[in-house]
């Protein structure tokens, strides 16, 4: 039984005691002495974040949640974070380009793991903490979770090497992926491609919408994206035509002339996500491992990974699947769901994807990028999306490393304001043996908490793996290999429906060598946030799928 249902607290409580829970508690004094060669000089330089979770708003309900920015660390002992600017929205409205003042500190432990507080001032408003919680997998990766009692999310950060010129976008094309919800809470997903003159204006674009399960497609898009100085956004439009969203703007932080990130900016929907170059418009070829998430027709939160294989011209011949739908793996089997599929090109770096026996979704848009291969459900069957990348041959998860690890989701023993399950987001650092998994886990789940980590697995072929944990509140997991350093997972645990990753931890590197780090190319790994319109208790994806 997972951790996580001895954390449950009486319904008696508000909903913001809910989120503050036990404020820290919980779980304490963890044991094994975090180990490894980070401190703060490992973060050091410009770094660019985005988050995608959920709020505690005033009137005791929950709200999603975004957040964007860049900030400027020291790399000294003091933990010291000069400046930097942030965006944050949720379906109240937007506080864009709000500063992050010269008082916010961080600290590094040796493990790897960071804390930071944020003091954020909005423009004409009054400064308030947003406190962060991250792993870094080297000095210029990390996965980052809110670790505040007013909200939760998960997200990514990454080191900015140098300035982003505007001239440096139009080499490539682009491929994006944003998700989130209206203002009334309805699930909105969108996916497209575009091209970039040196000015910023869009030359090209094509893109796809989901709102609240219903699809529209191949929308010409047009518009411009342009890169800020310093810490401050850019910004991009992006207009549509889409009959509920025809022209949406946003901030843009930048990475680096690959790697953009995007957060709506103008108050209509709490939208978030990546802008990837687009270097090659081939679709994939080789075994892809993927993971989705979506919302099956009762509102219940869904999550998939598994492995299919393409041929690269048209034809999936075989896919593996594990779906953990509200808790319910695999219809309670031991064997994945096993389907196929075909694709074809549509023009400007798009393909349309259509799967057989999917449990899921059944068409999909998919944009290959330098960040995987975006997807997002067009079927007018519900809201899923998810990405895919090509697995390298001999992928596993190997004895004798360090990890870091996230994990974003629903615990669906809690309950709160009507939802049948609570969000929760962690992060980990965690050593491998041969057949064991143990390291510190800190989590955002009905209050804040360290935690031991502690668990087995194994190794199956075609770079498939399980994993179970006797501590961390993880339960259970089927993950699978990218590469040499990257692993998808889902939870397979009846209390949660969550997916993440764990990423090898590279030897911390000297300040000196930050300036020609490589950025890890790889989107947000993120949940849908639940709509508040469900159809009947029958209607999961599981039960129509066997």
């Amino acid at each position: 039984m997972s951790l996580r249902n001895r954390l449950v607290l009486p319904a008696i409580l508000s909903a913001l005691t809910v989120l503050a829970g036990c404020g820290g508690g919980g779980v304490s004094n963890p044991t094994p002495p975090p180990s490894g060669g980070f401190t703060n000089s490992n973060f050091n330089g410009t770094y660019t974040f985005s988050i995608a979770g959920a709020d505690i708003l005033s009137n005791q309900t929950m709200s999603p949640f975004a957040m964007a920015g860049s900030l400027v660390a020291c790399g000294c002992t003091q933990g010291t974070i000069s400046s930097g600017t942030v965006d944050l929205s949720d379906t109240t409205g937007v506080s864009a380009a709000a500063t992050i003042g010269g008082n916010s500190t961080y600290r590094i432990t040796t493990d790897g793991r960071g804390f930071a507080k944020l003091f954020i001032t909005p423009v004409g408003g009054s400064a308030f903490e947003v406190d962060v919680d991250f792993v870094l997998t080297s000095s210029s990766h990390g996965l980052i979770i809110r670790y505040d009692n007013s909200g939760t999310g998960s997200g990514t950060i990454d080191l900015q090497p140098a300035a982003v010129a505007q001239s440096s976008l139009d080499v490539t094309p682009y491929a994006f992926s944003l998700s989130g919800s209206d203002n009334a809470n309805h699930s909105l997903s969108t996916a497209g491609a575009l091209t970039i003159n040196s000015s910023g204006a869009i030359t090209t674009g094509v893109a796809d919408f989901n709102f609240a399960n219903l699809a529209t497609s191949q929308l010409a898009l047009s518009g411009s994206v342009t890169v800020g100085t310093g810490t401050a956004p850019g910004s991009a439009t992006l207009t549509t035509g889409d009959a509920n969203f025809p022209v949406l703007t946003f901030d843009v932080y930048a990475i680096d002339s690959t790697h953009l990130k995007l957060i709506e900016s103008d108050g209509q929907a709490v939208l978030v996500g990546d802008l990837f170059s687009q270097p090659s418009t081939s679709f994939p070829a080789g075994n892809l491992v993927f993971t989705m998430s979506g919302l099956d027709l009762n509102g219940d939160l869904f999550v998939t990974g598994g492995v299919m294989a393409s041929d690269g011209t048209s034809v999936i011949s075989s896919g593996s699947e594990d779906v953990n739908d509200a808790g319910t793996v695999d219809n309670g089997t031991t064997t994945p769901f096993g389907f196929t599929g075909n694709f074809s090109s549509s023009g400007g770096g798009r393909f349309q994807l259509d799967l057989t026996n999917y449990v899921g979704g059944s068409t999909f848009a998919a944009y290959p990028s330098s960040g995987g291969l975006l997807m997002l459900e067009i079927d007018n069957g519900g809201v899923a999306g998810g990405f895919a990348a090509v697995q390298q041959a001999g992928a596993t998860v190997a004895a004798s490393q360090g990890y870091g690890l996230n994990i974003q989701g629903e615990d669906l023993s809690q309950v709160f304001s009507g939802f049948p399950g609570f969000e929760f987001d962690d992060v980990a650092e965690f050593k491998t043996t041969s057949t064991g998994m143990t390291g510190l886990v800190d989590a955002n789940d009905n209050g804040l908490f360290t935690d031991n980590m502690s668990g087995t697995y194994t190794n199956g072929s075609g770079g498939f793996g399980s994993a179970t944990f006797t501590k961390g509140g993880f339960g259970s997991m089927f993950f699978y290999a990218v590469d040499s350093s990257t692993a998808l997972f889902i939870s397979t645990d009846p209390t949660q429906a969550a997916l993440g990753s764990f990423e090898v931890q590279s030897t911390p590197v000297n300040e000196a060598h930050l300036a020609t780090a490589k950025p890890h190319a790889m989107p947000m790994l993120r949940v849908l946030p639940r709509t508040r319109s469900g159809s009947k208790k029958n209607q999961s994806i599981l039960k129509k799928a066997k």
